[in-house]
């Protein structure tokens, strides 16, 4: 079988010299000899470049071909990443960004994340709920205030009246003026009173728009994270009673064991116990589902204390008596 060259050739587009055919297959071909012969010129460059290592390739002149270093050039891409977006448009489909460094995130970035804002949601939860009691407690005081203004304005409206009708009756000059100036008085009075009430109202808007949002964040947190509800009877008895400091109550939350060592004390038996790198967690409490309970080294915390309390009566040389379930922390 023969291969037929193409009818028409071009210079490549880096080098400047006659090619066909894909540069990847490696196949070089010589001039016919119909085609005429090359001068000195020609081979002294050919010679140079074969020695350099490069490969040449020759071809007709005005030949057509196909080579991915004219078709796949990183213009010729962008343009058809344009040419593409024009089309897909009606779609609703977008060009992406030119030059663009976005990279998506790793699975174990995204856990990492998710861990971090555990921990930001519950700090948050509870700074909502200082805030709501700080915002309740300033609204009934501004509303109190609303309400001695009112009451102060109706006092100093019955004093005007009665100056008016007495100067009225006197008909002294000096009362006409002091009855102006009350009546002054009593319009910025009302006007003041006119402005506190528009106030209350943003006031009353703003603490229900806070309240709304409120009660949204509260339900995003119990919808995608259930376990906070029940973590926060540990968190209070940690805080009170084990007085654990907020960054160990912290990483409780996010499910992490804390080593700690130091005097612990127990609500059963009214005195404290010494550990050393006691491994405290909180876990989830097989037998009631979705409630958590404190562990130390992987022991409920009440069984943990009964040991130590045994080992401490050990100690003494005192007989100990089986100790009831008693309740679950």
């Amino acid at each position: 079988m023969v291969c037929r060259q193409p009818a028409m050739a071009a210079p490549h587009f880096r080098t400047g010299e006659h090619r066909f055919g894909s540069p990847a297959h490696g196949r070089a071909y010589a001039a016919h000899p119909r085609h005429g012969r090359t001068d000195c010129n020609g081979r002294a460059q050919e010679s140079e470049k074969q020695a350099e290592g490069k490969r040449t390739y020759r071809k007709k002149t005005d030949a057509i071909r196909l080579c991915a270093d004219e078709v796949l050039t990183r213009e010729k891409l962008s343009a058809y990443h344009d040419s593409y977006a024009e089309a897909m448009a009606k779609y609703g489909l977008q060009r992406g960004i030119r030059g663009s460094e976005a990279r998506h995130t790793t699975t174990a970035q995204y856990y990492r994340d998710l861990k971090r804002q555990t921990g930001e949601l519950e700090a948050n939860v509870q700074q909502l709920q200082t805030e709501r009691q700080q915002a309740e407690q300033k609204l009934d005081e501004v509303k109190q205030g609303i309400k001695s203004e009112k009451l102060e304005a109706a006092k100093t409206e019955a004093k005007a009246a009665l100056v008016a009708k007495v100067g009225s009756l006197l008909g002294g000059g000096k009362l006409k003026a002091e009855r102006e100036g009350f009546q002054q008085r009593i319009a910025e009075l009302e006007n003041k009173n006119a402005r506190l009430e528009q106030y209350i109202k943003q006031m009353e808007r703003e603490h229900q728009a806070q309240c709304i949002k409120f009660s949204e964040y509260i339900d995003k947190v119990k919808r995608y994270f259930p376990h906070v509800d029940k973590l926060l009877p540990l968190i209070d008895f940690c805080r009170n009673t084990l007085h654990f400091s907020e960054q160990i109550i912290q990483e409780l939350c996010k499910l992490k064991k804390v080593k700690l060592k130091g005097d612990f004390y127990s609500p059963e038996f009214n005195r404290k116990f010494h550990a050393e790198g006691a491994a405290f967690s909180f876990e989830e409490d097989k037998s009631r589902t979705g409630h958590f309970r404190i562990c130390v080294n992987d022991i409920p915390l009440v069984q943990w204390f009964r040991q130590k309390a045994h080992e401490w009566r050990n100690g003494l040389g005192i007989t100990t008596q089986k100790q009831s379930n008693g309740m679950k922390i």
